[in-house]
Parts: C-alpha cells; structure tokens; sequence
C-alpha cells in the first residue's frame, strides 16, 4: 500500500513538473533569433527620386533569410531576399515600418523603424492681413531656411525673421530672430503645417491666430539655384541712391558703380557680390517636376560701403563678408520684369553691439536683360536729375 502511494505521487510530481513529452513553453516560442539593423536614408524628400535604405539581420542563417514589411500605407516595398527598400511615398509624413526576418530553420525576428517622407517645400508663400492693409511673405529653401518679411502695401519693411526651420514629415518647426522698423528684437517659435504646392499654416503667428500662406506663382520661368542674367537695381530711396549689381549665367554676383550706366547723379547705396549656392540634390530632377518648387536660391553674399540713409538705417552696419543669405525670384509685376528678394541674416563683428546681428532684406529689379536691353523699370527710376538717353546697358565682352 505505501509503494503505491509513493508510485503514484513520483507519477504526479513528473507531471507537475513538464517531465514526459510535455510541450515547450510560451517563452520559447516567442523567442528572438537574431536583430534587424536598417541602413541608408531614414529620411528622404517627398519628391526625391534616388536614395538607398534596405535592412539586414544578424543571428538567422544567412543563406535562407527572407524579409516582410508593414509599411504603413507609405507605398515602399522590401525584397524578400535582399531587405533592400525601395518606392516612394504617397504623402509627406512619418510612416511607421514594421521589418520580419525569418529564415528556413524557423529563426525569426523582427523590428519598428520610423521612415520620414519630408515635405518639398521650397518657394516663397504670401499672407494677407487685412486689419492692417499689411502682407507676410514667408521664404523657405528646400533646406529649411526661412525668412518671414511682414510690409506695408508701398513696401515698407515692418519686421524681418529669419531662422532655420526643422521639416519633419508634413510639418515644419522652429525659431527665428526678428528685428522690426524701430530696430526692437525679438524672437518668434513657429510651428507649422505644410500642403504642398499649395499653403502653410503656422500657429499662433498673427496675434494668437493661425497664419495661412498661399503658395505664389508669379512667373512663368523657373530658375531654382539661378536667377535670370542681367543686370540688377536695388532703389528704395532713389533721391539717396541706388544699388547695381551684375548676375551672370553661372550665378556671380559682381557689384557696379551708378556710373558704369551713366548715371550722373546717383550715389551706389550698397556694392553686393558673392555667388549662388548650388544645391546638388536637383541633379535628378526634369524642370517640370521642379516647376511648383522653382523660385528660391540660396548664396554666399559679400556687402561693402552700404549707406542706405534715413532715420533708424544709419544705427545698422550692413557691411560683411561670406554671409549665407537667402532669396526668391519673383516677377515684379510693376516694372514687368524679373526680380529677387535677398535676405541675409546680418553683419557679425564678433562684438555686442546692434552690428552683430541686422537682418537685413533688399529688392533687386532687373534693369538690364541678357540682352543689353533696358526693362521697363528704367521709366520708374526717371527723375529730372538725370539725362536718361545718355544711359547704357553694359554689353559683355
């Protein structure tokens, strides 16, 4: 009697403990065999054609793995044998990418990646403010760069911001230092939401309320990282002066006397030179596909012997050397003519004072085409103090 006793509680005590042709545990079936590393561009544009991102796992048999993907809707793909990832997103956002790897012995593992479809949004944006007759135009290159000019409706500059901005998906964030009419200072986080082609909204930009930007389209060629060749005139004061300066084909900059035009009365208000920036990522790119994006370049600017005059402008040293700046080409539909907006970020002395940091913003129109033909400009800047049939377009040797 006691060694059936014994015999039957050595019988339950196996079976409580697994013994005898039990299964394997949760634990083991839900082991991971090996890792996931993704390698290549976790961020692309929108609308950029080539990139490389493709996955690799480590601890499975290598001559079986075999790769899936959750891609979120993104519209990417992976080759099931070598985790290279390819296509191309449907939307500027963040897509969440869920990568498996299994191989012929029943290894598997598997790992979330975040892929960022960053929207394309350089160009140059305008908003209207009703309550004050006034206009924002915000400037953004394809690199973030960004400048915000509020003006009046004769073009008078209120304020300029200027900042890098963070573009993460279909938003863009981050902040800019701004300086207004009466030289105060300040600083404005902006954060925003983008459409392409078709408008930004940044939150609480006008009095507390949501700013909306239309996306401008004034011209009809588009010159990304050039602007038309010719010959430029900057004149907010033409009683004080002018501004000239020659854009060649290749993207110089190269600064002019008043009197290499023949202009007999007209003091140079600020010599600009420098040269665009290249951007070599357009490479790829056909011009139609660049056509809603067109209209912004960057350049490395040199200003010398500026004096703007009047009030408030005489405190700002605008003088430097090598400043990055930023610009877009628009039509300027009263001299129906091309012109650029530049916008540079402000002399740096290395000291304390007011030099240290002056955005600054000018409007150069064109005066002279790649023709040595006068634009319809030279009428604007007639005044009695000057003998127009006397003035030359410069022909290039």
């Amino acid at each position: 009697m006691i060694a059936r006793i014994c015999l039957l509680s050595a019988l339950m005590f196996l079976i409580s403990c697994g013994g005898g042709g039990g299964t394997s545990t949760s634990t083991e079936q839900e082991k991971d065999y090996g890792t996931i590393t993704l390698s290549g561009q976790p961020q692309a544009w929108s609308d950029q054609i080539s990139w490389t991102l493709s996955a690799s796992a480590d601890g499975l048999n290598s001559n079986s793995v075999s790769y899936q993907m959750d891609a979120d809707g993104s519209g990417l793909e992976i080759d099931p044998t070598t985790g290279l990832i390819q296509g191309r997103a449907t939307s500027p956002a963040v897509y969440d990418l869920l990568i498996s790897a299994s191989d012929a012995s029943g290894g598997s593992t598997s790992k979330s990646f975040t892929f960022a479809s960053n929207a394309f949004v350089a160009g140059h944006w305008v908003m209207d403010l009703p309550s004050t007759n006034e206009q924002v135009m915000l400037v953004i290159s394809r690199n973030g760069r960004a400048s915000i000019r509020q003006f009046t409706p004769s073009g008078a500059v209120d304020s300029i911001c200027h900042g890098q901005l963070v573009i993460l998906g279909d938003t863009l964030s981050g902040d800019l230092a701004c300086i207004d009419a009466d030289l105060s200072r300040s600083s404005l986080t902006i954060a925003g939401t983008i459409v392409p082609d078709s408008s930004i909204t940044l939150a609480d930009l006008n009095d507390g309320e949501d700013g909306l930007f239309v996306f401008q389209t004034q011209a009809e060629e588009f010159n990304f990282g050039s602007i038309p060749p010719g010959i430029y005139v900057e004149y907010s004061d033409i009683a004080q002066g002018i501004s000239l300066v020659e854009v060649s084909a290749e993207g110089q900059f190269t600064a002019m006397e008043p009197e290499q035009l023949m202009f007999q009365n007209k003091n140079s208000r600020c010599a600009l030179s420098g040269s665009l920036e290249a951007d070599v990522i357009f490479a790829d790119y056909e011009l139609e596909q660049l056509k809603t994006a067109l209209q912004v370049f960057e350049a490395t600017i040199s200003l010398s012997d500026c004096d703007l005059g009047g009030g408030a402008l005489d405190s700002l040293d605008y003088n430097q050397a090598q400043a990055p700046a930023l610009g877009a080409t628009v039509l300027d539909t009263l001299a129906n003519a091309p012109s650029f907006n530049l916008f540079f970020l402000g002399a740096t002395d290395g000291g304390t004072s007011d030099s240290v940091s002056n955005p600054g913003y000018f409007r150069y129109v064109q005066l002279c085409d790649e023709s040595s033909e006068f634009t319809e400009v030279k009428t604007i800047l007639d005044d009695e103090s000057e003998r127009f049939s006397t003035l030359l377009c410069p022909v290039e040797d």
